[in-house]
């Protein structure tokens, strides 16, 4: 049964007390200088709510060998993810014949005797404890089980326009999936192989986040979201198990195996590169400057994240309900479709996606004096003059312009300034959105989406998540969720005031 073996203040006791053992009574002071920044991360960072999240994944009965710490082995692969190591058995012999690693990660060291210490604290675990692990952390039971034998697709040969998606769906596709989403709107989507990682990352770090104001107000919160590809380590090429005998110059389309038989082709639109891997779809506050995840979601890379953004949202809004009133949400172009303003305006949201250029633009008006320019304003037809934004009337669903002031300078027409123009905000969600496309409060919102892209170059690049040598569409995931969860470990130690020497007022006395 799984329990919380040590409160987080016994683990800061622990901390103390084996740090003054081996590191100042033996002099060896310069090493708690040089390895600070991680002391003080994880000595205000309370991990304890894990336990009641990955309870049910264990026995319930005192039967058998009792569980390694848990609360232990997540603490230590965050570290992991700190110190920017990237290989499990690496790990494990950086906290055998690195004492300072293993006291941070709550392991008794390899130099000492178990009998010294409670008996509720582990020694160093082994390579598969920490496999064994991760694989609690992922929802195996909600995996879609796939045979390790495809076709093989070889590598587009055309590339793309630049900026442009690859595998752009049909625009019925939307429509079904958000009239479907709008007709079961009080189901909530099955869960996926990474609802327990979104479950710890909103128990663990966004709640706690969220009551201390470190992710903006709670009751009119501002988002954005975005996708990224992360490259799989398995072959994409496949290993030939037919007994084909095949002449000079024949190729064999039959079946191959493959070690991640969930990754696809998917195209790179900022490098104008093709991927061989996974996307990851991911919701982040704009209201916070640490750019801190509060969802995350992982397809396939040949999917398009206007398909991916639909069900995506429909999730985080499921799990979030009680919690946050989101106000407003920023995309990119790949976004730019007309059911996916519906499905955010069903949720009270108010969309702020930049217009797809390749799409139609202007919308049909009745009205012969008006013209709309390229993002969708209002504007005189005689004097190409903008229209005066009156406000929304939200009864009619209308939002009311008038004409220009008109100056005596001007003589190409003469119309009243108090004509009144209307907009149907029902008739075009894409243009005639909650927030006027291109006003000021437009741009401020939008500008604020590239905290996405920041969060997603912190979890890739500095915390390694990308260039861990890993198989399978699990443990992938499994490595970018650990980067989400330091980037708020990172945040809530640089709100902190702890220093090294409030730990260990011993320090003290040795400096004097």
């Amino acid at each position: 049964m799984l329990i919380v073996r040590n409160s987080h203040q016994q683990y800061q006791k622990f901390v103390e007390t084996s740090l003054d053992k081996f590191y100042i009574k033996t002099n060896q002071q310069i090493t708690l200088f040089e390895k600070q920044a991680y002391i003080l991360k994880f000595w205000s960072a309370d991990l304890t709510g894990i336990v009641q999240v990955l309870k049910p994944y264990y026995s319930q009965t005192n039967v058998g060998v009792p569980p390694k710490d848990a609360v232990a082995l997540f603490r230590s692969l965050l570290l992991m993810s700190e110190v920017g190591i990237t290989s499990i058995s690496k790990w494990v012999s950086e906290l055998r014949s690195t004492p300072i690693y293993a006291i941070i990660s709550g392991f008794i060291p390899a130099c000492c005797k178990h009998s010294e210490y409670s008996n509720y604290f582990n020694s160093i675990p082994g390579v598969g404890t920490f496999y064994d692990f991760m694989k609690k952390l992922i929802r195996y039971d909600k995996k879609f089980h796939k045979s390790k034998c495809k076709k093989f697709k070889r590598k587009p040969k055309q590339k793309q326009k630049k900026n442009q998606k690859a595998n752009e769906p049909k625009s019925t596709l939307s429509e079904r999936l958000v009239k479907r989403v709008l007709k079961y709107g009080d189901t909530k989507l099955p869960d996926t192989i990474e609802s327990t990682l979104n479950l710890i990352l909103k128990e663990v770090f966004v709640l706690p986040s969220l009551a201390s104001g470190l992710l903006g107000n709670i009751s009119a919160l501002n988002v954005a979201a975005d996708g990224t590809l992360v490259s799989t380590s398995g072959s994409h090429y496949g290993k030939k198990v037919c007994d084909c005998k095949l002449k000079l110059g024949e190729k064999c389309n039959c079946r191959r195996k493959f070690t991640d038989p969930d990754a696809a082709w998917g195209w790179d639109s900022f490098h104008e590169v093709y991927v061989y891997g996974h996307t990851f779809h991911g919701f982040t506050t704009c209201d916070s400057k640490y750019d801190l995840p509060l969802h995350l979601k992982s397809v396939s890379a040949a999917r398009h994240d206007s398909v991916t953004g639909i069900f995506h949202l429909k999730e985080f809004v499921d799990l979030y309900s009680q919690n946050i009133k989101l106000n407003s949400a920023a995309y990119d172009s790949a976004y730019d479709c007309t059911y996916f303003y519906i499905l955010n305006n069903n949720y009270d949201i108010a969309p702020v996606i930049d217009l797809n250029k390749r799409k139609s633009l202007n919308p049909e008006c009745d009205d012969p004096l008006v013209v709309y320019d390229n993002n969708g304003n209002p504007r005189t037809k005689a004097c190409s003059k903008p229209l005066r934004n009156w406000g929304i009337i939200n009864k009619s669903f209308r939002r009311k312009f008038l004409f220009p002031v008109q100056c005596d300078s001007c003589n190409k027409c003469n119309i009243d300034s108090k004509k009144i123009h209307y907009q149907k905000l029902s008739d075009n969600p894409r243009l005639f959105c909650k927030i006027q496309r291109g006003s000021e409060q437009w741009k401020a919102r939008y500008a604020r989406r590239s905290t996405t892209e920041r969060m997603w170059d912190r979890i890739k690049n500095d915390f390694k998540a990308d260039h861990c040598t890993v198989f399978s569409r699990e443990l992938i995931t499994v490595r970018i969720f650990l980067g989400a969860f330091c980037s708020y470990i990172d945040s809530w130690a640089k709100e902190s005031k702890v220093t090294l020497i409030d730990i260990l007022p011993s320090l003290i006395a040795i400096a004097a």
